[in-house]
């Protein structure tokens, strides 16, 4: 039984080797993509900006809690048991706050990022396409460290596909 079902594994392995090498094949690396294309560049930038806001949006609600861990620090001993309660109930509500405020902005950056992938991905999706069908692709891998472990700079197309994909976008800006 172990045996058979050794055999058909290798089987079917030979088999699909067999036919990617008959196959032709492209890989385009989108992380190179996103860095490298004037839109992801564009991109890139935009979302730098949002996050320079939101930490500065933090840092501004930061000092403000730090601000009042400090004045209380100082006041303990002169402060009534009730006023300090009142002044640590404060200290919480203005921490959690900060924390509300960090977890939203993160989230909105997430956000963001994923809206930009978006929009850049149905962006490439045509300019894949033409070129596979120009080339005579069977098959156009997206690389992922996690799913390949090597692919050969023969067949990787990224280069190719960023230029076409700059000479669209830029023509995209213009009208």
């Amino acid at each position: 039984m172990k045996k058979t079902l050794l055999l058909t594994i290798l089987f079917c392995f030979a088999v699909a080797s067999f036919s990617f090498a008959q196959s032709k094949i492209a890989v385009v690396d989108l992380q190179r993509i996103m860095q490298e294309s004037k839109a992801g560049v564009k991109a890139a930038g935009e979302l730098e900006a949002l996050q320079k806001n939101a930490i500065s949006k933090v840092q501004a609600k930061k000092s403000e809690v730090d601000k009042l861990a400090a004045d209380i620090n100082k006041q303990k001993a002169s402060l009534s048991p009730s006023a300090l309660q009142n002044k640590n109930i404060e200290l919480n509500k203005k921490s959690v706050e900060l924390e509300r405020l960090q977890n939203d902005l993160t989230a909105e950056l997430q956000n963001e990022q994923a809206k930009k992938l978006d929009e850049i991905a149905k962006d490439l999706d045509p300019v894949l396409l033409d070129y596979a069908k120009e080339k005579g692709l069977d098959i156009v891998f997206i690389k992922h460290p996690a799913f390949m472990a090597y692919t050969s700079q023969g067949v990787d197309v990224t280069g190719d596909i960023i230029s076409r994909y700059d000479i669209k976008w830029s023509k995209k800006g213009t009208k």
